[in-house]
């Protein structure tokens, strides 16, 4: 569930933030007298409800969160409220003389069309939403308001090396890599409903298992011994898993895996799927150091600091919100 609220506020950040384009339609809020339109606000709702089923299907709206709250409740609030935020910036932005010119959001409408040049559908679907070029100026005006005035704002705002180094030591795991590439090469001791295998069947793989495990101690290609005898999914691959961290293989794999260094090989090593034999390509084991990543942290705290003056500036602004037209919104 958090997962699929993160997604939809990263997906209405990435849309942008909008504001009114109709003086005509009605107002679902106003932000220091200036309306924001209900047009508007079915087409951002549209264009985040579009995003989001193209990952979690159309029935997701009526699926309950919490105390009767539904997806479609949560994303009607969050989208007003992304668009409310968004007006208070750009109207910031104004006041800060740091507002684009209209040549720069024309580069950001004529990039926008040319990436979507070739996407008929896409540009259908925006049509049949009403995304025409004055909707798309609203949104890239305010959107690069926003990145204006926190380039400005981060530009300005002082921080300290204690600063920097206390969220160090707070978040030192965030700096810490611990994780295996490695390949495998497995014989189930299971079969494909999850059941076990006879003990003689097991002894049959245990001895293929052996049999592999000379071949690869021996010199032979890994990942052609695997494709020979492997019967996992990654055989096809060579036997490839990628990079992973801890906790997500089984507990005798894992081990197995993290006491190894790059280049070896294990010996056979049983799980509850099987007989495997492991090759570790790559290992990391790294703490980096406060001088590594203390640019990182002073743009992580730059940034944090914006949203705390954005608040601040959402505070101080007079907001008014007209329920009963943002429920009347079509969605």
């Amino acid at each position: 569930m958090k997962k699929i609220l993160a997604l939809i506020l990263s997906m209405i950040i990435t849309i942008s933030l909008i504001g009114c384009s109709n003086n005509n339609d009605k107002a679902i809020a106003t932000v220091n007298g200036q309306d924001i339109t209900l047009g508007n606000y079915e087409k951002l709702l549209a264009l985040n409800k579009s995003s989001m089923e193209a990952y979690y299907g159309s029935e997701i709206w009526t699926k309950e969160i919490e105390d009767g709250k539904t997806y479609e409740d949560t994303l009607r609030e969050m989208v007003l409220e992304s668009m409310i935020t968004s007006e208070v910036v750009y109207q910031e932005a104004q006041k800060e003389k740091v507002s684009p010119t209209d040549e720069q959001v024309k580069e950001q409408i004529d990039s926008f069309n040319d990436s979507i040049k070739n996407d008929k559908e896409y540009k259908a679907q925006l049509k049949e939403m009403g995304i025409d070029e004055e909707f798309l100026k609203y949104q890239f005006a305010r959107d690069l308001s926003n990145a204006n005035l926190q380039e400005k704002f981060e530009g300005d705002v002082k921080i300290s090396d204690s600063e920097m180094k206390k969220y160090y030591d707070e978040n030192k795991d965030d700096y810490y890599t611990d994780t295996v590439t490695a390949s495998h090469i497995l014989l189930k001791t299971i079969d494909d409903e999850g059941n076990e295998l006879s003990d003689d069947k097991k002894k049959e793989a245990k001895k293929k298992a052996e049999e592999a495990l000379v071949k690869v101690k021996n010199g032979e290609d890994f990942a052609e011994v695997a494709k020979e005898y492997s019967q996992d999914s990654s055989a096809s691959n060579g036997g490839e898993l990628g990079t992973f961290g801890r906790g997500k293989m089984v507990k005798e794999f894992e081990n197995a895996a993290f006491s190894m260094k790059a280049g070896d090989i294990s010996d056979i090593v049983e799980t509850e799927y099987g007989y495997h034999i492991i090759k570790v390509t790559n290992r990391v084991d790294e703490q980096k150091s406060y001088d590594d990543v203390k640019d990182d942290i002073k743009s992580t705290l730059a940034s944090e600091k914006y949203s705390e003056y954005v608040e601040k500036l959402k505070e101080k602004s007079n907001i008014e919100e007209k329920e009963d037209i943002v429920k009347s919104a079509k969605f």
